[in-house]
């Protein structure tokens, strides 16, 4: 039996979902109004219908195997595993090799961190990132603020199933030796070619390019073809806003130590792109 145009439709995944591209931001729709507006839904072959719906499509992260399996067997109860995650002291020695994630923003990173720490910074889609950089079997701290930022992050992290995988979430230490350098915004405007650019969008973002020579590595990959990156330049990292660029840096910095790497950050918005 054929439904009416006015039978209302929901959603599978909201906004920005990674499970499909251009997802509507509505949170309800109609039968009609989709037969009108859905771009898969217009009259087309079906070859011209397998092409037009492949095209374009999100990168699958890392996280989403381990989800599907891990919907099929059954998750453990969300806050018993929340409750399960260890806390350690500030203070506290962390084991050497295990991955060590800082969620402080990224000015704070900048100014001190632990050696080959990650700065993933907490935000909108920070289990996103999470799950995109990391595999699902491997170890890592989180590290936050505050207790409150802490806490956060855990659940965030529990989202995606990999509440298992932190080895234990504590405060950020008030001694941290690290730093990374600041770029100077005017240098890579009048000498771009004095750097290795490194540019970590995805490949769907990437059309129009800020820098002819930049070398498209997307920061799912990142960690994977690190030593395709020349070092004997500086290597300046950006993306389209600067949040990823901050993990896209310390990803680099953490895996080639002696080299310089700079983070464009939220000066990216100042470049138009190279073909305007």
């Amino acid at each position: 039996m054929a439904l009416p145009p006015t039978t209302r439709v929901y959603p599978a995944h909201g906004p920005g979902s990674l499970c499909g591209k251009t997802t509507s931001p509505d949170l309800d729709s109609t039968i009609a109004r989709e037969l009108a507006t859905n771009y898969a839904l217009q009259p087309m072959s079906e070859q011209e219908f397998v092409k037009v719906l492949l095209a374009d499509q999100p990168f699958a992260p890392k996280y989403f195997g381990h989800g599907v399996q891990l919907n099929k067997q059954g998750a453990p109860n969300f806050e018993d595993s929340v409750r399960a995650v260890p806390r350690l002291s500030a203070h506290a020695a962390l084991q050497p090799g295990v991955l060590v994630l800082d969620t402080r923003p990224a000015a704070k990173f900048r100014a001190g961190h632990l050696p080959g720490a990650i700065n993933l910074q907490d935000g909108a889609k920070f289990e996103t990132w999470l799950g995109s950089i990391v595999g699902p079997q491997e170890k890592f701290y989180l590290l936050a603020d505050t207790q409150i930022q802490l806490d956060a992050v855990i659940r965030k992290t529990a989202k995606i199933g990999y509440e298992g995988n932190i080895k234990g979430a504590l405060l950020a230490p008030s001694v941290q030796p690290a730093t990374s350098p600041t770029v100077e915004v005017a240098a890579v405007r009048q000498h771009p070619e004095a750097f290795t650019i490194v540019d970590i969008r995805n490949r769907t973002e990437a059309h129009d390019k800020l820098f002819p020579s930049a070398l498209l590595i997307p920061l799912p990959e990142l960690r994977e073809r690190i030593r395709e990156i020349p070092t004997d330049k500086p290597v300046l990292v950006h993306c389209a806003g600067g949040y990823r660029s901050a993990a896209g840096a310390s990803i680099i910095q953490a895996a080639l130590p002696d080299q310089e790497v700079l983070d464009l950050g939220e000066a990216v918005t100042e470049f138009a792109p190279a073909n305007s």
